[in-house]
């Protein structure tokens, strides 16, 4: 018996999933592997977005990324929040999954059309209360006791969001497909972590300068970002602030490396919201002082057959 093929101008219809990402990405260019980590971001930042969006329906709620599609030419990932809930009296008996997967989807779609829409006014209050509006229209509950989502959650996935434009290349297009619209992401806006974060803040309460010694756990060698440092057992962030100092250490007269301290004075900040709770605590060392080497040395001590292990001694 004869296959008969039948040709038609219809796309096929898309798989079972709440929404897609889609990277249309310039060939034979850049990183191979630039698009499936930028997709890989872009999956970790909805998961994490997810985690704090349910939160606003019924803590109860457990949200989990499912892959359904993959479809190439450009790469398009087809997905879907799959939700469960512990036992709720509350969600017993409603049919919840599908208003609250719609949910999801609206609030993702207006943080990232939010974030490119660089036309209009930007207030995190305003977003805020944008999702908490979509939260209520689900009326899963029957009770206005719907919460906004976190300031430092909003601010995560934004900077995730600039994290997932930092894998692409000028050429790239990257996209979020939804049943209510598509957005774009322009990827020649790069918002400064400071900027973002200034959103969310309401009033900053800045401490006296005092002397720290702070170990290094990163460098930042093009000095335009911050450093890892660790007070303790607390790993920090700061940015320093001591050009001259700076300058030697990239002409490379300073040398420091993982595991050795700066000695040097720190200004701390602490930035409250709107909602007055605190956000964030911003690490900015004034003056470097002193590099304190790590004298921690590694020997080697022989073992048996001749061969050698490491160990730790203090010079």
């Amino acid at each position: 018996m004869a296959a008969t093929v039948q040709l038609t101008s219809k796309r096929p219809a898309p798989p079972k999933a709440d929404f897609a990402f889609e990277i249309d990405f310039k060939k034979g260019e850049g990183s191979a592997s630039r698009v499936f980590a930028a997709t890989h971001d872009f999956i970790r930042a909805c998961e994490a977005l997810d985690a704090e969006l349910v939160q606003s329906i019924d803590a109860n709620i457990e949200t989990i990324m499912v892959l359904e599609d993959i479809q190439i030419g450009s790469i398009k990932t087809w997905l879907r929040t799959a939700l469960s809930a512990v036992d709720d009296d509350a969600l017993k008996d409603l049919d919840w999954k599908k208003q609250v997967g719609a949910y999801l989807v609206k609030a993702k779609y207006a943080v990232i059309r939010w974030t490119e829409d660089q036309d209009a006014p930007k207030s995190l209050p305003d977003l805020r209360r944008e999702i908490q509006t979509i939260a209520a229209e689900t009326d899963v509950r029957h009770l206005p006791d719907y919460t906004p989502p976190s300031p430092t959650a909003l601010i995560n996935a934004m900077r995730d969001i600039q994290g997932v434009k930092e894998r692409l290349i000028p050429g790239d297009r990257a996209l979020l497909i939804t049943p209510g619209g598509e957005v774009e992401m322009n990827l020649s806006i790069r918002w400064p972590i400071e900027d973002i974060e200034a959103l969310a803040i309401a009033r900053t309460i800045e401490q006296p300068s005092a002397e720290m010694i702070l170990a290094v756990k990163k460098p930042d060698y093009l000095g335009t970002s911050k450093w890892d440092l660790r007070h303790g057992k607390r790993t920090i962030q700061a940015k320093i602030e001591d050009e001259n100092w700076l300058r030697r250490f990239q002409n490379r007269q300073e040398d420091v490396r993982p595991g050795d301290a700066l000695r040097c004075d720190v200004k701390i900040e602490h930035l409250y919201g709107h909602d007055n709770e605190l956000l964030m605590e911003r690490y900015t060392i004034l003056t470097v002082k002193e590099v304190l080497v790590n004298r921690y040395v590694i020997e080697e001590l022989p073992l048996l057959s001749g061969q050698s292990a490491p160990c730790l001694s203090l010079h």
